[in-house]
């Protein structure tokens, strides 16, 4: 592409330029994530307890998908649903940074000419194929394409500007002032929102002589600060300490990096010239050995240096205790499914355990004439109706699109689950609670047999629904068929006490017949909640 000499003509290409150049960046970031972003998102998860491996993984995922802040918005959000620990969601981190350098690296060729080329064939390739696999390559492609044209648009806008006076006089006064130069580089990551897109405009704006090595490195390491301010202003807006805990994290060691880089530029940029590499060489070559420096240095101080950041940000105590509603349904981790889904079983697992709060106190409201319990179940039952809502509203603002098979029958399931889970606290609010205040009102009592039947069948249901709900919260197919074992059990148990209560009836029992109807009644309410366990426990089988 010519250099232009027209101002409006350079403003353009530069202006131009710097669009494509963030335009590619996305559509390759977006494309990359489709292809390859779920089993990525799995293989972060699997390796949670596995923190060297999990650096391979980090840098392996900003890599292919060419975002490293889409990867550390991920990973902030995998931290807050407690799917990886904050240990090795901060190597994944170092990880991601190295990732985001190999970009750099292949911007730092001439590769620019064959920017037509590259993007016609990802064009070619995405109108030829009905495959998706092959279309999201195509686009990826493409935005490889439109990035190097951006390149090329912003090194031919940057010809005059290098000759020009006036910018060799500015660069003389910044030779000085290394920190402005830093601040000018976090500025410029900051409103590129992308260290990729800042760097690049960097590395043409040094191979074109506008920036001088010197120059250049500070504004690539200010860049490096710039890229993580975005996850720390996001964090910082949030509730979750162990969210904040990894942004400060990052943020911090990126700083106290550009730090001592900053302190040693000189020397930096004396030894770069004795290697004879081109400029933007030198340049892309310091960022890669700057973040590799960085991982050399945290990957093995991992452990201590999150146990200090855990004790500058220490957990907010009772921080849930006044929030009734939903706590961990967050809208920014909608745009990763895998997130959402985990922070969607949060919730339903919150469910799960006011359900159980509420089946353990049911029994006291027939044996205390307090109006206490009842209300505290009513309470509950109120929280579960809230839950169930939000949930709902949450999951069905999933993008269809971007889920895999799994996810779809993952997001299928907690629809199922909370609707039983509602049940259960409407049958024991409604119906058990209606029984109970019935056998107050008409001053019955249940015989010592058939309450102590009562109590051991309620004793025996809980106990299964206990076993359902941990068979959700570990996704145990092996704890869901023990279920239906005991499921087939306390259906003769049933039938057994059922049969125990007529043999009362039939020897003329007192409090049996007083208390029959709402004997009976409490049975198969009990009978329902254990039904409303079995549909759990076949969509954690996946019996949908």
């Amino acid at each position: 592409m010519a250099t232009a000499s027209n101002p409006t003509m350079v403003v353009g290409l530069l202006l131009g330029g710097a669009l494509l150049l963030l335009y590619g960046l996305r559509l390759l970031s977006e494309a990359m994530q489709r292809a390859a972003g779920p089993r990525l998102q799995k293989a972060t998860m699997a390796l949670a307890q596995r923190p060297f491996m999990a650096f391979g993984v980090g840098l392996l995922v900003t890599a292919l998908t060419q975002s490293s802040s889409a990867t550390s918005s991920l990973l902030v959000e995998l931290v807050n649903a407690e799917l990886v620990p904050l240990t090795t969601a901060f190597v994944m981190i170092l990880g991601t940074n190295v990732g985001s350098t190999l970009v750099v690296q292949l911007l730092a060729f001439h590769i620019a000419d064959y920017a037509i080329p590259i993007a016609g064939a990802g064009a070619a390739l995405g109108l030829l194929t009905q495959h998706k696999p092959q279309r999201d390559l195509g686009q990826a492609a493409f935005g490889f394409g439109v990035i190097l044209l951006g390149l090329a648009a912003l090194q031919a806008g940057s010809g005059p500007i290098a000759a020009s006076p006036i910018t060799a006089e500015v660069l003389r006064a910044l030779t000085g002032a290394p920190l402005v130069l830093a601040l000018l580089g976090l500025l410029l990551a900051l409103a590129f929102a992308s260290s990729a897109a800042a760097i690049g405009l960097v590395l043409v704006l040094t191979a074109s002589g506008a920036l001088s090595v010197f120059a250049a490195l500070a504004l690539l390491f200010g860049a490096n600060i710039g890229s993580t301010l975005t996850a720390l202003l996001t964090a910082l807006s949030r509730q979750s300490v162990t969210g904040r805990r990894l942004a400060l994290l990052h943020t911090g060691t990126k700083s106290l990096g550009a730090a001592v880089a900053l302190a040693l530029l000189q020397p930096l940029t004396s030894l770069l010239a004795q290697l004879g590499l081109e400029p933007a060489w030198q340049v892309a070559l310091t960022h890669l050995i700057f973040n590799l420096a960085l991982a050399s240095v945290f990957v093995p101080l991992a452990a201590p240096v999150t146990r200090l950041v855990t004790l500058l940000l220490p957990e907010q105590e009772n921080q849930y205790e006044q929030q009734l509603g939903p706590r961990y349904l967050d809208p920014e981790a909608l745009a990763s499914p895998a997130v959402a889904l985990g922070q969607a079983t949060r919730e339903v697992l919150r469910m799960a355990d006011i359900v159980t709060e509420m089946l353990r106190l049911s029994m006291l409201a027939f044996e205390k004439p307090d109006a206490r319990v009842p209300e505290r179940i009513h309470e509950l039952d109120d929280q579960l109706d809230q839950l169930n809502a939000a949930i709902k509203r949450y999951l069905t603002q999933l993008d269809e699109s971007r889920l895999t098979r799994e996810q779809v029958q993952r997001e299928l399931a907690l629809l199922y689950i909370i609707t039983d889970l509602e049940a259960i606290g409407d049958i024991i609010d409604r119906q058990m609670m209606r029984l109970a205040r019935r056998k107050q009102r008409r001053q019955v009592a249940f015989s010592e047999e058939g309450w102590q039947d009562l109590l051991n069948y309620h004793d025996e249901v809980t106990e299964a629904l206990e076993q359902a709900l941990a068979a959700l919260a570990s996704q145990d197919t092996s704890l869901a068929n023990d279920f239906f074992v005991r499921k087939a059990e306390l259906s003769k148990m049933k039938r057994q006490l059922h049969l125990r209560h007529v043999r009362r009836l039939q020897s003329g029992l007192s409090p049996s017949w007083e208390s029959s109807a709402i004997h009976l009644d409490l049975l198969n309410a009990l009978s329902r909640v254990l039904s409303h366990a079995s549909n759990i426990a076949h969509a954690v089988r996946g019996d949908l």
